[in-house]
């Protein structure tokens, strides 16, 4: 995540409380919602069939969406619902050869429908994001999916990466799902900070309420009534793996906790992932 940028400020500690709440979101926001480049078009490379669609948001956003047949395409099968990392859009996974083949190779991989798309500010989606708003566009991705009559809702699995896991985590809470994988999840916004720029703690005593993007993952696991598959590398220099182990530890059963030896944050551990998440699927919706 971006948050290593967050705060580059020893003037923000002397500002008053009121000044102090509005500099600290602000800058909360501008480094966590940013996105990369957007790629039009997909490499051949991918070598997986696709459908680039259009929706909407929960509240009416238009947003961008890729729908990718990872295996057999007969109805009903399993469909994942992902939902990426900031400083990131969708178009990242095939902006590449090289990333393009081991998205495509990922795919075919774990054998199921597989659907991706960019939040609202993100690839090129209008807008700004915001907390709410990624999660009225994970609806709203949630929502297409069951308009499409080849997909069996009953078999949608939610799948967070970083940023994500905290959408993902949402969502489970919001609506129904047969299951739900965290890459790289974190507890809170609050606590990556702290995690990041210890000598914060002291001040921010005062203003529990900051930041108001909080995606508390930690606070609302326990309320996730879903199979539980969380991975995380252990040289992951973005968000530690304690956070990972954290989040799995106040869930509830049954859960499954993989740690990817040596992997940092970017990392994408093919050999450990696929076989991880592919098991995961077949357990809880296969």
């Amino acid at each position: 995540m971006a948050l290593r940028r967050l705060l580059a400020t020893a003037g923000l500690l002397a500002l008053p409380p009121a000044g102090l709440g509005y500099a600290f979101e602000t800058l909360v926001r501008r480094n966590l919602y940013r996105t990369g480049p957007y790629q039009r078009g997909l490499p051949e490379s991918i070598g997986v069939p696709f459908e680039q669609v259009r929706f909407w948001s929960a509240d009416g956003h238009e947003l961008e969406g890729w729908l990718f047949e990872g295996g057999p395409s007969q109805e009903g099968s399993t469909t994942v619902l992902f939902m990426h990392g900031t400083n990131y859009n969708a178009s990242d996974m095939w902006a590449t050869e090289e990333r393009a083949r081991l998205f495509g190779g990922f795919l075919r991989g774990i054998g199921c429908r597989f659907f991706v798309f960019d939040y609202r500010g993100y690839g090129a989606n209008g807008g700004q994001a915001s907390e709410q708003g990624t999660y009225l566009d994970a609806e709203g991705a949630l929502a297409y999916l069951h308009s499409r009559r080849e997909i069996d809702a009953t078999r949608i699995v939610f799948y967070g990466f970083s940023m994500g896991t905290g959408v993902a985590v949402e969502l489970a809470l919001r609506e129904p799902c047969a299951g739900l994988i965290l890459r790289a999840p974190f507890t809170s916004i609050r606590d990556l900070i702290f995690d990041r720029l210890p000598r914060l703690r002291r001040p921010l005593r005062l203003a529990p309420w900051l930041p108001l993007t909080r995606y508390n993952s930690a606070a609302k696991i326990a309320r996730v009534e879903v199979p539980l598959l969380i991975m995380h590398g252990d040289a992951d220099e973005s968000v530690p793996e304690w956070m990972g182990r954290r989040v799995y530890e106040l869930a509830n059963e049954p859960k499954r906790f993989v740690s990817f030896p040596n992997a940092s944050h970017q990392d994408f551990p093919l050999d450990l992932m696929v076989p991880a998440i592919r098991g995961f699927l077949e357990e809880v919706a296969g």
